[in-house]
């Protein structure tokens, strides 16, 4: 198991994000099909009694006070093509293997919860998500956002904020916040390059912080570092 919190600090109000949240994540799914050779979308089709079913199979325990009868679910299953991420090609012994990724989302706003998962490779990711109103000064809270488990904590590394300033190695000019100016907010953009902007932001100015925990689990960790060790073994007799 691995875990981490991360705290992503931005100039919005929690409505503005909700909105560019919505519109983000239409763009991806449009993006999904350059990777994906099927993507299936199951939401209002669910029944009550899979509603229930769902989150009583998929939902930890500890992570149930946050989901309701009312909770809208999602399900969407990716049949991911070449492009596969690099580190899920450990999984398999012939990179050209597709894969098969379920994911479950319930959003509760201003919380929510995916899971990702491939049972047939002992995969699965759950990202909690809180999405809060309020100034800069308490993000430096020592304290984790999240209540955990005796056993998360052990499995727990420090939190990280991530400073949407800094450069991104994957960069793309037209989502640079340093580069792009906002006619309906010129107080917001552009940030200034590489420095910790929300340590001065104005009190009077809107901000927020969206907390994430990430928490990546594999089942059978021995058949996962095996069969990592398998593919850099055969590749490396085979290629040198």
């Amino acid at each position: 198991m691995k875990l981490k919190e991360y705290r992503i600090p931005l100039p919005l109000t929690l409505d503005e994000y909700r909105r560019g949240q919505q519109w983000t994540e239409n763009e991806l799914f449009k993006e999904t099909f350059q990777t994906c050779s099927t993507s299936i979308t199951l939401d209002n089709h669910l029944s009550e009694e899979k509603r229930l079913e769902i989150i009583k199979e998929k939902i930890p325990f500890n992570y149930k006070s946050h989901i309701t009868s009312s909770t809208r679910i999602t399900h969407k299953k990716y049949h991911i093509k070449d492009q596969k991420p690099k580190f899920l090609e450990l999984f398999f012994l012939n990179s050209k293997t597709d894969l098969i990724l379920d994911e479950y989302a319930f959003n509760n706003w201003p919380y929510t919860l995916t899971i990702i998962e491939n049972l047939d490779h002992s995969l699965r990711i759950l990202i909690q998500s809180y999405y809060i109103n309020h100034h800069y000064s308490i993000l430096n809270n020592s304290q984790l956002y999240f209540s955990l488990t005796d056993e998360q904590m052990k499995y727990l590394k420090d939190y990280e904020i991530i400073n949407i300033a800094e450069r991104l190695e994957d960069y793309r000019i037209d989502e640079d916040p340093t580069r792009n100016i906002s006619r309906k907010k010129p107080n917001i953009l552009p940030l200034q390059l590489n420095t910790k902007w929300y340590e001065n932001w104005p009190k009077n100015q809107a901000s927020m912080c969206v907390y994430k925990l990430i928490e990546v689990i594999l089942f059978n960790e021995k058949s996962f570092f095996t069969k990592a060790a398998n593919k850099i073994l055969v590749k490396t007799i085979s290629e040198n």
